[in-house]
């Protein structure tokens, strides 16, 4: 059994000054933790695997190519591959946990 605190890693990007870290990562999927800060840049990108977004604190906006949608703690968002999105509006800090299946640059882009 593996088990992760996500406040925790929140806690300790900031402490860090970094953005993100993989929390877990197995053949079938990974994990990641990000944070960011208002003004902070999250660049239109896609991902070749599956993702899923899960918001644990602050509130933003997740922009694809042909909608945008803000997301607050609790929320839940799939992207299939080849989505491209970005992250924008951070009010406060922002936390998000992605769950990529299978793991993150396991598939060809």
């Amino acid at each position: 059994m593996d088990k992760i605190n996500v406040t925790d890693i929140a806690d300790q990007l900031a402490e860090d000054g970094e953005m993100e870290t993989e929390a877990m990562r197995a053949v079938s999927f990974s994990l990641q933790v990000m944070r960011f800060e208002p003004g902070d840049q999250d660049p239109m990108h896609a991902h070749a695997e599956e993702e899923i977004y899960r918001i644990d604190m602050g509130e933003a906006t997740l922009v694809t190519d042909d909608e945008s949608v803000e997301v607050e703690p609790g929320d839940v968002v799939h992207l299939r591959p080849g989505t491209d999105h970005q992250f924008t509006d951070f009010e406060g800090e922002f936390v998000v946990t992605v769950m990529y299946a299978p793991a993150e640059g396991s598939q060809a882009t």
